[in-house]
């Protein structure tokens, strides 16, 4: 089966003192790759890359999803991979605190087009399946960091999106929540789905490896 997603010697230079550096990839559908290594390492610049967030430069390797060039695309043309292509939950959570839960969660589909009653029965399984249901009408403003996490997981998974891209999905959950969380991630990449999570966290890596088997790789960013 050929790969979702390859990388190919893909850096990022931030100053002249400090350049990122990431080793050669790839992620077929149906596979989690965890990229590990400690804070400041370059997991979440690997993940704002793969997700366009920030682009590739010129003579700074490259990397193809879904038979794409990022290096190729424009702004605008990056920008369109999500939420489809790309679900994207980054580090720092970030929702809308004038709407809802819900809302946020549906946000967005409702920016790409429609929101269709799939979507919200989708979206309320989500949140169920990750046990924050009772949280879906309340404000971001009303919930906690670990609750937040749980909801950007549940957006970025709303569209059963080809690439899930998760950053320290479980940087500041509970014993209870990290399993919900694996249960999701495990369920996606057994559905088809192709990962890369980045964390460092040692419960989820249990989990999911118990979960995956040999469907889970592992690489340190730093490789």
């Amino acid at each position: 089966m050929a790969a979702l997603l390859t990388v190919d010697n893909l850096s990022h230079r931030y100053n002249a003192q400090v350049s990122l550096l990431f080793a050669s990839f790839a992620v077929t559908s149906g596979e989690l790759l965890l990229v590990r290594g400690p804070s400041g390492c370059g997991k979440s610049t690997l993940l704002h890359l793969l997700g366009g967030v920030i682009p590739i430069g010129s003579n700074a390797g490259a990397a193809v999803i879904d038979g794409q060039a990022l290096a190729a695309l424009t702004g605008a043309e990056r920008d369109a991979l999500r939420p489809f292509v790309v679900g994207w939950m980054p580090q720092r959570h970030s929702m809308i605190n004038s709407i809802s839960v819900l809302d946020n969660v549906l946000l967005p589909v409702a920016l790409a087009r429609k929101v269709m009653a799939a979507d919200r029965t989708r979206a309320v399984d989500l949140l169920r399946a990750l046990d924050i249901e009772a949280l879906a009408t309340r404000r971001p403003a009303e919930i906690s960091v670990g609750q937040s996490a749980r909801v950007n997981l549940a957006r970025a998974l709303l569209t059963q999106p080809k690439l899930l891209l998760a950053d320290e999905p479980t940087a500041a959950l509970d014993d209870e929540s990290v399993v919900a969380v694996a249960s999701q991630l495990s369920a996606y990449v057994h559905g088809g789905g192709c990962a890369l999570v980045a964390s460092h966290d040692a419960r989820l890596r249990e989990r999911l490896l118990a979960a995956l088997g040999t469907r889970m790789s592992e690489r340190d960013a730093s490789q």
